[in-house]
């Protein structure tokens, strides 16, 4: 580690950022960076009454002698940059020099330390400034003990909120450091009770079940791949443990957690599908970049970054995440009192139509779908064997693992959506020229929508005369050009715009929800084997379009407790 030293003022106005301490949590987060970039393995955090009455961070770094203690609470001295030329090469947590400096101003802060090759000193600083200093017993590295915090500035305390929103945000953010380096050991305590600890054994996945829960690796996927000369790893969690805020989309760019919306919405739109609307998975990314490629002087707490080619990388990550889950199995949801604990609501399905249909047979999907042939892959679902419907709307099934519980409607729109998808994502259909103009059930502004876009609109298959369809895509089936002309439209209505890529998903899962299996229709044996025969041949048989479960597992367990055969 280099020695600490005071910049020069063209690079510490070129990079000053003004910081100020807001919170407790900003201070564990400053102090924790600075053990960080002095190697340290083993990092613990004590906090006492919100971290108001102290902060104490002791890590086994490299340590800093008794030239560099005094430097390292005066203001832009640092160890890491010495030029404007190293801001292209950060490498570190910090670079500015701020933190400690910042932190010494609203608290009373002494600073312990030790290296291997000289005796352990300490410093206690006032007010900014040094009011004692002498030798003091410690192993090698540092320990920073940050007292009485914003007693000189009580207007910051009206800032400050809920004791529970300040702990909070301290776990939240020693959850956050302790992801970014798996390699390195972490414990908080607070108020002298030990809240987490991780082991530092560079495992994600040891890490991901101390954070988030024991079995939240359980059909965990993992995503190794790099996407130019960026490096990407990962760690897309099984979508039943959903959330309702998009914060565990979690983001780290060289080992450092940024926020980036960008990114973790490509992340989101790969789960598409997979969860339902406005829930949100967890998942942790770690981008490998070039320190050349990436601006991280662009924020005071250095949460966001400017990087070069964000938009293409999104981009490409949208398909790979999504490919990734649709790949191997996936724990089938089991028990109903697993289903309930999900963060969902049931819902009233109002899209069903209680009329029986008069056929004796259901077309499931169009014909082509029926020769797909079998995966060569591991099945994603069991075999199990068909033994009665429930309500008309559920069929059952059983095998040596329990029952199982199929939602016909949710199954039928599946196998439907995976075939739509991938024919509305072919942007040189066959066109299917109709004899007679069709009359579309549309309204004049509607109409005003789809003639602004029939450029792009005919390169997907439509075509229009006056206020008629004269052409559609040839795999769009006549009952169902109302609901795609309807689809279409809204998109245009809402967003002034057509997204491709949104109008896939939308059209499809449109057309396969209002053409799909209805409850309450009785299906015969034949139809319920080309039901469960179509649903094994999709990449996520585990949900409908819009994150609903199609199949529930009862285990054998959970009926001989229920009926007290086991206890």
């Amino acid at each position: 580690m280099q020695k600490i030293a005071i910049m020069d003022m063209v690079l510490a106005n070129t990079i000053a950022a003004g910081e100020v301490v807001e919170r407790p949590a900003s201070v564990i987060k400053e102090l924790v960076e600075n053990a960080i970039d002095a190697q340290a393995t083993s990092i613990t955090i004590e906090v006492n009454n919100m971290g108001l009455d102290s902060i104490i961070v002791t890590d086994n770094g490299l340590g800093m002698d008794q030239s560099d203690l005094y430097l390292s609470y005066q203001r832009h001295a640092t160890s890491k940059i010495f030029s404007v030329k190293d801001l292209t090469q950060i490498k570190t947590m910090g670079f500015r020099g701020e933190a400690l400096p910042s932190i010494a101003s609203v608290s009373k802060l002494e600073i312990h330390s030790r290296t291997d090759k000289t005796e352990g000193y300490f410093v206690k600083i006032v007010d900014s400034k040094l009011v004692d200093e002498g030798k003091t017993t410690l192993n090698r590295g540092t320990k920073v003990k940050v007292f009485e915090l914003f007693y000189n500035t009580p207007a910051r305390f009206k800032y400050m909120k809920s004791e529970y929103a300040e702990k909070h945000a301290i776990i939240d953010i020693f959850e956050k450091l302790a992801l970014s380096y798996p390699s390195i050991s972490f414990r908080l305590i607070m108020d002298q009770k030990e809240i987490r600890k991780t082991l530092g054994n560079d495992s994600v996945e040891a890490l991901i079940e101390t954070i988030y829960g024991k079995n939240t690796t359980d059909g965990m996927k993992v995503l190794k791949t790099s996407i130019g000369k960026v490096g990407v790893d990962a760690y897309l969690v099984n979508p039943k443990f959903v959330r309702s805020k998009r914060s565990d989309v979690v983001v780290f760019i060289n080992h450092r957690f940024v926020r980036n919306y960008a990114i973790s919405q490509s992340i989101i739109e790969g789960y598409q599908t997979f969860l339902m609307t406005n829930k949100y998975p967890i998942a942790l990314i770690y981008l490998t970049i070039d320190p050349a490629l990436i601006d991280v002087n662009v924020h005071p707490q250095k949460m966001e970054v400017k990087l070069a080619n964000e938009v293409y990388i999104s981009f490409a990550l949208t398909p790979l995440v999504k490919k990734t889950l649709e790949s191997g199995t996936m724990p089938i949801r089991e028990s109903i009192a697993d289903v309930k604990k999900e963060y969902f609501k049931p819902e009233v399905i109002n899209l069903f139509d209680l009329v029986k249909s008069e056929d004796d047979t259901v077309d499931l999907i169009p014909d082509k779908l029926e020769e797909a042939p079998i995966k060569d892959e591991a099945e994603k679902l069991p075999d199990f064997d068909y033994i009665g419907t429930l309500f008309g709307t559920y069929l059952l099934f059983q095998n040596t693992d329990g029952l199982y519980l199929m939602d016909q409607h949710a199954a039928a729109e599946r196998i439907r959506y995976e075939y739509y998808v991938d024919k509305v994502g072919n942007l040189s259909p066959s066109v299917y020229e109709l004899l007679l103009p069709r009359p579309l059930l549309i309204t004049n502004n509607d109409f005003d929508y789809l003639k602004t876009y029939e450029m792009l609109l005919s390169s997907l298959g439509f075509s229009f005369l006056d206020d008629k369809l004269t052409s559609h895509p040839s795999w769009l089936r006549d009952d169902e050009i109302d609901i795609a002309i309807e689809s279409i439209c809204s998109q245009l209505a809402t967003d002034g715009q057509i997204d491709l890529k949104k109008l896939r998903n939308q059209l499809a899962k449109d057309i396969s929800c209002k053409g799909a299996i209805k409850a309450n229709h009785q299906l015969s044996i034949k139809e319920i084997n080309q039901l469960v025969y179509d649903l094994k041949q999709c990449l996520n048989p585990y949900t409908c379009p819009h994150g609903r479960p199609v199949l529930i597992k009862v285990s054998n367990y959970d009926i001989e407790r229920m009926f007290k055969r086991i206890v």
